[in-house]
This record gives structure tokens, sequence and C-alpha cells, in this order.
């Protein structure tokens, strides 16, 4: 046997592909997680072609109230105007190319640090020095450039695409699941926000999608006599989104309350029994857990085809947060969140290797909680983004 040969079976070569179909497919080449070309491709196409977390409703809810964002390389400014209608605008100054404006605050006129170039909440230039000595000049033609924005369940979303459809046309069901399933959803506090940069690339973080993995990484949140969820996995799939529901085991969480990583408080109206993850395509995901009501949001976005970072928002009833929820902060960023973070930082290691080169993804008739048929919804935008209907 050749050495190419051998190659070549350890590669699987001719034995998996990806597929339309979740019963039939194998995972996305390991290629797909480390060559830069693919990478810039999804900046283009993905990250420049969807609806954008960039920031929080609350804080453009006065007129005049503004914030900036990163979006990759593109600086944001998201504004709302004194005819209180929300915009964003790309945050440049359109003489020389000066970053207009920083941080977040209240104001009416946005005035270029450079050379005072100054321009209101609607994008247009008001004013620009010695602007009546240049010929032909008009402020008109130096408004500017605008950017699409949507507020969707208290967040602050922007398009890059100027020919997107809306999100509420695409997802409008997840925020009515916000609202529906989380109680008190609109009087839940901002209490704390978690920044977690990962070696690995970005779409490991939603191939997670999936629970097979549950009782291997997480032994002590499934898996074990005294775990606190089911072996439960639903998944409820959209075009773009999906939500996931875990059952809780409600006698463990009775019976054995001293073994509960945090604590759960289970009294009262506005109280989850069980578990919530909703995934938003390209990059976000919500969690609420078990307990009194709780929201948070886990938002991913690459720094380099093999680097991303994490960013959690939590979200209370109670600013200060109680103890117990203090307690699943701290559980959720400083054991679930970092068990993952190792698989995923492996993996990375993984795809680089030679005689890896796609494997199989293990999708059960009965779409099981064993099943990762939520990863395959996953991958199957991303083919179908970079390829087309090229299979």
């Amino acid at each position: 046997m050749t050495a190419t040969t051998s190659r070549s079976r350890g590669r699987q070569s001719g034995r998996v592909r990806f597929d339309p179909s979740a019963d039939k497919s194998g995972t996305l080449p390991g290629r797909y997680y480390i060559d830069p070309a693919i990478y810039r491709r999804e900046v283009e196409e993905i990250f420049f072609k969807t609806w954008q977390f960039v920031g929080w409703s609350h804080d453009v809810a006065e007129p005049g109230s503004y914030f900036t964002a990163d979006l990759l390389d593109q600086k944001i400014l998201v504004t709302r105007g004194k005819d209180k209608k929300l915009r964003a605008f790309y945050n440049v100054c359109m003489h020389r190319g000066h970053l207009l404006a920083e941080g977040k605050g209240n104001k009416t006129i946005f005035t270029c640090p450079f050379h005072a170039w100054s321009y209101d909440g609607t994008g247009a230039l008001k004013a620009a020095g010695n602007a009546e000595n240049v010929k032909d000049f008009r402020l008109e033609d130096f408004s500017l450039s605008e950017i699409q924005v949507e507020e969707f369940g208290r967040m602050v979303f922007v398009n890059l695409d100027p020919k997107a459809r809306s999100l509420q046309a695409q997802a409008g069901g997840l925020e009515k699941e916000f609202r529906t399933l989380i109680p008190r959803f609109d009087d839940l506090k901002h209490v704390r926000t978690d920044v977690m940069p990962i070696n690995c690339n970005w779409k490991f973080v939603f191939d997670q999608m999936e629970c097979y993995h549950c009782p291997i990484i997480h032994p002590q949140i499934m898996g074990k006599d005294d775990s606190y969820l089911e072996f439960s996995f639903d998944i409820t799939a959209h075009d773009i989104w999906s939500q996931h529901f875990v059952a809780g085991n409600k006698e463990n969480i009775k019976k054995h309350k001293d073994k509960l990583p945090y604590e759960f408080q289970m009294d009262g109206d506005d109280v989850l029994e069980d578990a919530y993850i909703w995934w938003l395509w390209p990059n976000l995901l919500w969690v609420a857990h078990h307990g009194k009501t709780n929201w948070k949001l886990m938002h991913v976005l690459p720094t380099g085809v093999e680097t991303c970072v994490q960013t959690v928002y939590y979200f209370f009833s109670t600013d200060p947060p109680a103890k117990g929820e203090v307690e699943l902060m701290d559980y959720f960023t400083n054991v679930l969140q970092r068990q993952d973070i190792t698989t995923m930082e492996k993996q990375q290691l993984g795809v680089h290797s030679r005689g890896y080169h796609m494997g199989r993804l293990m999708v059960d008739k009965e779409r099981s909680w064993r099943s990762e048929h939520g990863t395959h919804h996953f991958d199957k935008l991303i083919w179908e983004t970079l390829n087309g209907p090229n299979y």
C-alpha cells in the first residue's frame, strides 16, 4: 500500500459527503474551519448580508441617544433622531474618512473631530467649514451612508445588505416566543456581561447545537442519577432560527437541592421549570435556565479564521441579582462554557489533521436528544450560502 493510498483512506475519500438531507449527511469538511479563502467569503456573504446584533433598544430610547458598535471591521453608528426614528449609519465622516463618533450618549449633532464637518440625526451634512468658498460644493452630496436597522425583542440589529428582507419578516416568531415563554420578559434587567475569547473557528460554537455531547462533556447536568436535566433536546426548526427545549428533571431538582450547581428558585409565578435555547442565523444564541425568570444572549463574532469572541449578556428580574442568580452566571461562564470551549479548541486543533476530511452527522429518524439534526440545520445554511444548490 502506498502512502498516497493510505492518506486517501484516512481521509474517507468517497465515503461521506455533505448532503441536503440531515439523515444522509456528513459534517462540513474540515477545511471550512481553517481555510482563509472560505473565511473571507463568509465575511462578505454571511456577516455582511445577514441581520447582526449591535446593541440594545434601551440605549437609544430617547431622541438624540446613540451608540456605536463594530461589525468585524465595519464601524456602525445607531441613533434616535429628533423625529423619534431609529437610524443606522456607517460611522465615518464623508470628508476624509475619520471616525465620526465613539461610545454612546445623547447628541443631535455629530461633529467630526478632524475638520468639524457636522451631521444631524438624519445623517444630513449640516456644516462644512469653508464650504461656501469651494466650487460646486453641495452639502446634500455628502450625507452619511445609511444602513438598514431594526428593533427586535429589546435588541437592535443592522444589515449591511440594502436588499435584505426585514428580520421581523424572517423570524418574527422568535420574538413572540421570548415574550410568551419568558415571564416578564420586557422587565428583565441587564446585570452583567462576560467576554470570552475562543481559539476556534466561529462555526464550532454553533455546531454544538445538539445534546449528543451533553452526558459526556456536561455529566453534572445530564446522565447522572442526580442530574437536573432529563435526557431531552427537542428542536423545532424554522428557516433561519430554531427553538431547543430541554426538560428539567423535576424530581431531582426537589430531591437533590444540595447537589445542584446553583440555587434554583422554584417558587412564584415567574419561574421556568424547563430550559430553552434559541438560535438565530448566523451567530446568536439565547438561553433561559431553570429557576426565576432569566434570559441570556450569547453573541459570537469571528476575530480571524481560527479565533472568535463570545459575549454573554445576562438578564434577570432584579438588579443587583440575587445570590442564586450570581451563582448561575458564574456556573454558566466558568463551568458549562469552559467545558464547551475546551472541546471546541481541541476540535480546531484536530481539523488540521491530514488524516481527517469530514465525519458523519449522527442523525436518527426519531430526532432524539442524541440526534445532530440541529447541527445540520446550521451547516446547511453555511453550505448553501457559500455553494448555492451544488452538493
